[in-house]
């Protein structure tokens, strides 16, 4: 699916398994062709916290690893509470 963060567009790819074992990754924010890949192989929790430090980082490529992913983990928490899910 194609999604804009700060009015880049990027491809947003649901993958079975990232070669690298991780959960998710996101291209350079100057590639031709950005994308941001999601690994199916979470929980439903670790897939919406994987969503949204895939998007930080390119909202605020700048930011450091700690901060996004401290940042992601707590916005996932409030938004599952709240009942929202992922269907990958």
């Amino acid at each position: 699916m194609r999604v804009e963060l700060r009015g880049k567009r990027w491809n947003l790819e649901v993958v079975e398994y990232l070669q690298d074992g991780s959960c998710g990754s996101i291209d350079p924010s100057d590639a031709p062709q950005k994308r941001i890949l999601i690994a199916t192989n979470q929980t439903p929790i670790d897939k919406l916290d994987t969503v949204i430090h895939e998007c930080l980082h390119a909202v605020y490529p700048d930011l450091c690893e700690d901060a996004i992913t401290e940042g992601a983990t707590d916005i996932a928490k409030v938004l599952h509470r709240m009942g929202c899910r992922i269907d990958l």
